[in-house]
């Protein structure tokens, strides 16, 4: 027992085991934004940590599936996981990372009765950092910005196939918010309108300060750099 004199109450101090087990989250974990996180397929030893999460969703984006234990964690705590890169996997020469299955990721992602929501991967990298990365795009982060996201997860081995989906992708194509969309993607984007009204109504200037100003303010980046629009390498074609 541990006995705190201000409050006067005596609280039970937790065992060794179980302080370990709390701090042991699956490899490669992390938090995208709130009520979404983002990890590796997780061990037994870490299920005591995520069940301090109150996962309510689990989007599995890999073509295998997890443990048998780790999926009857998944049941008996009553967290849905949807097996999204199996669905989407109709023949072995389709790439593991495809337009369906971001689409399908995100759309769960921007739902937020589906929150607390977990992306799932064997690795935790490269499915898992497209799709965040694809994320990052919608929400208006430079494309620098989301490609180092991506890296600091991938590294040692980010796929430049991988880098070039993310770059590549239209946000245009990505399917609408639905009814419910989570609180941090609406404010993000009430910020963008925002500045975009700002500069709509600065005063008016020559052709060439409101090129710049346009720049400036721009919302959303050009599809893909010069050097990339040729051809998308066949590499990594294998998931992870």
């Amino acid at each position: 027992l541990i006995f705190t004199a201000a409050a006067g109450v005596a609280m039970h101090k937790p065992s060794a085991s179980l302080a370990d087990a709390l701090l042991c989250p699956p490899p490669k974990f992390g938090q995208v934004e709130p009520s979404v996180f983002r990890a590796a397929f997780p061990r037994s030893e870490s299920l005591v940590h995520l069940r301090l999460l109150g996962l309510r969703t689990a989007l599995n984006l890999s073509r295998e599936l997890p443990a048998q234990d780790v999926l009857a964690w998944f049941e008996a705590q009553g967290v849905r996981v949807a097996h999204l890169g199996i669905a989407v996997w109709t023949h072995p020469s389709v790439a593991p990372i495809s337009a369906e299955l971001v689409n399908a990721a995100l759309s769960a992602v921007l739902d937020r009765e589906q929150h607390p929501l977990l992306l799932l991967s064997a690795s935790g990298t490269h499915e898992v950092g497209t799709i965040v990365g694809c994320l990052r795009r919608l929400q208006q982060w430079s494309l620098s910005g989301a490609i180092d996201e991506y890296r600091s997860f991938a590294a040692p081995t980010p796929r430049l196939s991988c880098e070039q989906f993310i770059e590549t992708w239209d946000p245009d194509l990505a399917p609408p918010p639905r009814a419910h969309p989570p609180p941090w993607f609406e404010s993000q984007h009430a910020l963008l309108e925002s500045d975009a009204e700002a500069w709509r109504r600065m005063p008016c200037c020559d052709a060439e300060e409101a090129a710049r100003l346009r720049e400036y303010f721009r919302v959303s980046g050009a599809l893909c750099s010069p050097g990339v629009a040729t051809t998308l390498v066949a590499e990594d074609a294998v998931a992870d």
